[in-house]
């Protein structure tokens, strides 16, 4: 089974709120598939079998463990910004 055999299939995306093709899924901005891969296409491909096909169980955690906090993520790049000032 190869990475891209489903990337011209499309599904709506809940979170962007029009259709999106599973390559996008697949990637994601960051590029890694999107946390909500599995809940968007169980239905529609085997999603479980190609994420561990493709996938480690230590990826599959990271990729599905839930976004940090706002606050959080905001610290941190104030942090990150005052360390860059310093350099």
């Amino acid at each position: 089974m190869s990475i891209d055999q489903h990337d011209d299939k499309t599904i709506y995306c809940r979170m962007l709120g029009h259709e999106v093709p599973f390559s996008y899924c697949r990637q994601g901005a960051s590029g890694q598939p999107c946390r909500k891969i599995i809940d968007c296409w169980f239905q529609t491909i085997d999603i479980k079998t190609f994420m561990q096909t493709h996938f480690t169980e230590q990826q599959i955690q990271a990729i599905l463990a839930p976004p940090k906090p706002k606050m959080t993520s905001l610290i941190e790049l104030i942090q990150k910004a005052r360390n860059h000032e310093k350099s």
